[in-house]
Formats: C-alpha cells, structure tokens, sequence
C-alpha cells in the first residue's frame, strides 16, 4: 500500500548482476520537498541527514522545490549554499515542480493536475512551470537536473511530454508502471512505501524492522526497493534527529548483510544504470523543426566521440555536455551556426567513465540525448 503524501524521500534499492555473477544491492537516497514550508522544526539544512548518508557511503538525490530558494525563508541564500556544496561533494539535484501550489485550486498537494477540480494543465502551461523552475535551480544552484519529481506525484500524458520536451530522461511516479519507459526518452523509477513519516520513539523499533523485511522480500522480488521519507521530518531539529537515526540504522543493517554487494548511486545513475545503458535520443521540437540532434559516434566512446547537429536555417546554437549529477562539464559550442549539418568533437580525456547527456538549444529547439563514456 502507498502512502499519498505530497512529497517523499526514496531510497530505492535495486539488484543488478555483477562480472562475478554477485548480485549488487543499489541503494538511492531520494529527498523530495526541498525546501519544506515548515519552518518551525529548525535547522532547516540538509547538512545533517547528508553527513549521515555518506558516513555509510551513500549519496544523496535532493528533489527540490525550485520557488523555494528565491521564496523569504531563502533570503541569506544558506539552502542554496549547502545545495551547491552537496553537488560538488556528489549528490545531486532533481526538480520537484516549480513551486508545489496548484495555480487552479491554491492547494499544496500537486500542480500539475488539479486533482481537486479534475482539471488538467495545457501543454504551454505546464512548460512555464517547467521552464520557470529550471531557471531557478540554474541562476541559484548551477544546476541542469535530469531527474524529475510532480507535486503529490500528481501529473498527466502531457505532462510526460513536457518532460520529454525539455529533456528529462527520468521521472519517478506511481502514476505509471516503475522500471519502463513512460513515453521516448523518459524512464520511470517509482517508489514503495514510508516508514518514517512522523516517526516517533514509539513506532521506531518497528519502523526498522518492517522496513528491513520488506527489503528482503519484495526488494529482492521485484529488483529493488523503495523508502520513503519526507523533509521536515529529516532535519536534525525533528524528534531530536530521529529520522537522520533511522536511516543509519537501516544503512548498516543493509550494509552488514550485504556486504560489499552494496553500491551507492544517485537516483538518475540509478535510472540509467536500470535503463540499461542504451542510447536513446530525447527530442524536443518546435514545429516546424529548425534544429536536430543527430547522434554521436561512436556510443558507446573512449576517450572521443564526434556529435552531429542538423539546422535548417541559419542558428544561434548552445551544444553542452552534462553528467547525471546536472553539472556542466563541457561547452562543445556557444555561437551563431549556418543552416546545414556540423559535426563537433568531444575530447573527454580526463573524465570518469558513465552516461553523459549532450544538450542542444537552437532556433527554439531543445534536443537531449545519452552518451556513454567506456574506459
């Protein structure tokens, strides 16, 4: 059974198979409502929950609110400072709506689909709310996230292809069947269930060991597994820090029984790695189409590989290179281009090998795709 609360943190669990035919236990520690509205339960950081994470090794997908960080309770700017820093240190950064407020109804608990009216949002609307939230989460936090999160898990059709529009290889719903693709270009890791939302003294001796068992069984049935937790409740100011203890707790249990089968990824590494590694390319298209990303070769590469573009008219053209965490790590070209196919070069000595994500925005086009670096 699914608990439906607004937002979530997952830590999802999946076995894949090893070289030496051991089964790997991957774990992602998804925090969704960042920032939360409470601010009461202080401090309001991330800080402790995300030293707790890696004192096991672990990382963290931080799926946050964009509105939040230019919102009042943001003004001396230390979210957004320990959001760049938790980047920088591996974690990453997925969206989670524009603002969590429903523009129809006023409600908190999605945006968009107004679950209150039945009404659903246009495609140009949803693209705003899109558009506004990336924007934000680039000026304040530097970042271009891959993954996605609706309100509530609150979306519709076109919301997936709004996604896919603005080059999201990932989403995780339950809206949808987990661990396919939702539509071209968007894969879909859901949850299971929560145990730690409003955890108390109380019910945590029994939150530990249901949540143990349920790894046991239905982790290891259906390929991995999904915690659910929600911030307020994982700052260090809620019960005395109780949540940050649970997840410890859970942490080295998994750990002392699965030993070096444990492995730590990000919620969009994770997707990738379960996608399978398949090149997919994501398009976004104005219509008519002025822009095309046509691949790259070879994919998968070591160390270079050559990316074709398609203009039909004459473009301004932003090419980039992006890895799963949302961070830039190459610039292929920024300028004017003439209409017709170029080809650009990418020399990725140097970097560490993994699924890459190569963007282009021309003539109104925003076009996305995969590119897996093999050493």
């Amino acid at each position: 059974m699914h608990l439906k609360i607004p937002s979530f943190l997952l830590i999802s669990l999946f076995l894949t198979s090893s070289s030496w035919g051991q089964s790997k236990l991957v774990i992602v520690l998804r925090v969704d409502d960042i920032l939360s509205r409470n601010t009461t339960i202080q401090p309001r950081s991330i800080v402790p929950f995300e030293a707790a994470a890696e004192q096991r090794g672990a990382k963290v997908t931080w799926v946050t609110i964009p509105h939040r960080l230019i919102e009042s309770s943001n003004t001396d700017g230390a979210m957004t400072r320990e959001l760049r820093a938790s980047v920088l240190k591996g974690h990453e950064v997925a969206q989670h709506g524009h603002n969590h407020i429903c523009p129809k109804c006023g409600s908190s608990g999605h945006e968009f689909f107004c679950t209150t009216q039945g009404v659903p949002f246009t495609l140009s609307e949803q693209l705003a709310m899109i558009d506004d939230g990336l924007g934000i989460l680039a000026d304040s936090v530097g970042v271009r996230p891959t993954a996605f999160v609706s309100p509530g898990h609150n979306e519709d059709t076109t919301t997936y292809r709004a996604l896919v529009e603005r080059g999201f290889p990932f989403i995780s719903t339950t809206k949808v069947p987990t661990k396919q693709v939702v539509r071209p270009g968007l894969f879909n890791l859901a949850h299971h269930t929560e145990y730690t939302w409003a955890l108390t003294a109380t019910n945590y001796g029994a939150a530990v060991a249901n949540a143990l068992a349920a790894v046991r069984a239905q982790g290891e049935a259906d390929g991995y597994f999904a915690f659910l937790f929600h911030d307020y409740f994982t700052r260090s100011g809620y019960e005395g820090g109780i949540v940050i203890r649970w997840l410890g707790e859970v942490l080295d249990s998994l750990k002392a029984r699965y030993s070096e089968r444990v492995e730590f990824l990000t919620l969009s590494e994770a997707a990738a790695r379960f996608e399978g590694g398949a090149t997919v390319v994501e398009e976004t298209r104005a219509v008519p189409t002025r822009a095309e990303l046509l691949g790259n070769f070879p994919n998968p590469f070591n160390p270079m590989t050559l990316v074709s573009i398609q203009l039909s008219v004459v473009s301004r053209v932003d090419l980039r290179i992006f890895d799963l965490l949302g961070r830039e790590v190459a610039v292929l070209a920024s300028g004017e281009k003439s209409a017709g196919e170029h080809r650009v070069t990418w020399d990725a000595r140097g970097m560490a090998s993994g699924m890459y994500v190569c963007e282009l925005r021309a003539g109104g086009v925003v076009q996305r795709m995969k590119m897996m670096l093999m050493r």
